[in-house]
């Protein structure tokens, strides 16, 4: 494993539109000869040894229905520090995150994608339930209640080192203490949260449950089951047993200031299904290749899944339902009807925004036209209802539309967004606005405020670097507030930027760049698209 690889492919969250990116800033700091600001060098180790905080930057991402999750993006500096260590001490923790009977997503190093995996991909889960439910009558179903944004920063030197020996050795010289002194330095030393979205965070949660997973099987010993990052499923031959094992599962994870979500614990008898019963009749479903044959099955197949969605809310049953869609050779007689289908799933479930996206643009850069001007009202109702409740994920994907399709935003709804107190959020606009896209002037009054330097170690760190660097707002009171602040006039004089302009270029069919990458449909458990 590299650092460079965890800072470029494992830093921002995967769930951001494709232009935040942080290859320039992986490959800058992690350069053969650098020289590096103090601050990057900073050793917890050293006696005495101090640094400043910082906050993440925050993004409101629309899981479906009404749940979000809310991601961060760490500062750089501090980030950098935190990956550093990680990659430092990776044979070191092997130990603690290398896999236990029950884990599943023990973090790997992966060539591809993320540069920290789980083990298993969510796909696995329905073959990982068979081998559960063998030769057993009863599951135990459960979750940790609010796992990440719940997890105690002090607990990490306890898993790694035992309470007993963290409470009696506080110092730096112990990995858990320095671990936990970056982490909460990262989240301006706050201790209960961890950030949701960088890789890390997989290793931090990895190193907790996998104690805690021990710990289960020595009071449980031959216990079957699995565990998805907090996501338990074991499987018991009389109830008596799975209401013992629930109990001191409990007990274990109060330990570590852990407590289990009530709600979505239940004990089931078996037999029960694998997955979810609304994605073996999507995922089967068979399109005629006629004309006429595949209209009448597009409005049995979204007649289904608006049927499916609306007995399951809290699912993901109409992202699920848009990803199934990929592969599928659209008839040019259809692509109109097709589109409006798409669209029709945005405004009940905003979620599918990315991937309705996605569907469409890939067809319209091999050729197909894009109904522009339902996509159009589509991404500016979002903008305008979405702005004033920080939903950062249906802004920022309806903003990412614009510059894709070269949408012009409204000035109701550019008004809207002007309000937005996002990063992500402001430095879409911000290049909309560049690149002529906006009805009416965009009002900075919100995003000016956080043009200086103590701003950049604050929640809005990305806005007050990237807006500066792209040239897209001034400093306050003049001058240069990035080239006032050592590590971040570092970053700038080396040319990172977290923002490429050029993911996000328009894709109508001829354009001069690529359309970025297509996003992964989303998974639930036991459930894949295609």
């Amino acid at each position: 494993m590299a650092l460079s690889d965890i800072l470029e492919r494992g830093y921002f969250p995967k769930e951001l539109p494709d232009p935040f990116v942080t290859t320039s800033f992986a490959s800058v700091v992690t350069a053969s000869g650098v020289v590096l600001p103090a601050d990057f060098n900073h050793n917890p180790g050293r006696r005495n040894a101090r640094i400043r905080s910082g906050k993440p930057t925050k993004y409101s991402h629309a899981r479906g229905g009404l749940l979000r999750r809310h991601l961060c993006l760490p500062n750089p500096v501090l980030h950098y520090l935190l990956c550093r260590e990680i990659d430092s001490n990776w044979a070191a923790l092997q130990p603690n995150i290398g896999g236990t009977a029950l884990s599943a997503t023990n973090p790997i190093f992966a060539l591809t994608g993320r540069a920290i995996q789980g083990a298993r991909p969510l796909a696995a889960r329905r073959e990982l339930a068979v081998q559960t439910r063998l030769n057993n009558r009863y599951i135990l179903r459960t979750d940790i209640s609010r796992f990440y944004h719940s997890i105690y920063t002090h607990s990490i030197p306890w898993a790694l080192h035992t309470k007993t020996v963290a409470k009696a050795n506080r110092g730096m010289g112990f990995l858990g203490n320095r671990l936990d002194y970056l982490v909460r330095n990262g989240q301006d030393t706050q201790t209960v949260g961890i950030p949701i979205g960088p890789d890390t965070s997989l290793v931090i949660a990895e190193i907790l449950m996998q104690r805690c997973d021990t710990e289960l099987l020595t009071v449980c010993p031959g216990i079957r089951g699995h565990r998805f990052i907090d996501d338990y499923e074991l499987g018991f031959r009389h109830r008596s047993d799975a209401e013992v094992a629930f109990h001191r599962l409990e007990k274990i994870l109060a330990d570590y200031e852990l407590a289990l979500n009530l709600r979505k614990t239940e004990i089931v008898k078996l037999p029960c299904n694998l997955e979810a019963p609304w994605a073996s009749p999507l995922r089967s479903f068979a399109f005629r290749t006629t004309p006429s044959g595949q209209q009448g099955d597009l409005f049995r197949f979204f007649d289904l899944a608006f049927k499916f969605h609306s007995q399951y809310p809290d699912d993901a049953v109409l992202q699920f339902a848009v990803g199934r869609l990929r592969p599928l050779t659209v008839d040019p007689s259809n692509w109109e009807l097709f589109q409006h289908f798409l669209l029709g799933c945005v405004a009940p479930e905003p979620a599918t925004l990315r991937y309705v996206l996605e569907s469409i643009i890939s067809r319209a850069n091999a050729g197909a036209a894009p109904a522009l001007v339902g996509i159009e009202e589509v991404v500016n109702s979002l903008i305008i209802d979405h702005s004033g409740l920080a939903h950062s994920s249906e802004v920022a994907w309806a903003l990412w539309a614009c510059l894709a399709l070269s949408i012009t935003i409204s000035p109701e709804a550019a008004a809207a967004v002007s309000k937005c107190e996002d990063s992500v959020v402001a430095l879409l606009a911000l290049h909309c606005e560049a690149q002529g896209l906006v009805g009416d002037p965009l009002d900075h009054t919100v995003w000016l405020s956080y043009m200086n330097q103590d701003d950049l170690y604050e929640e809005h760190w990305l806005l007050a670097y990237e807006a500066n660097v792209k040239g897209w707002l001034p400093s306050q009171g003049g001058g240069d507030h990035v080239s006032a602040d050592p590590n971040f006039q570092f970053l700038k004089a080396a040319g990172v930027s977290f923002y490429d302009v050029a993911m996000a270029v328009p894709a109508a069919p001829g354009a001069p760049a690529p359309v970025p990458s297509p996003p992964t449909p989303p998974t639930v458990p036991g459930v894949s698209p295609s």
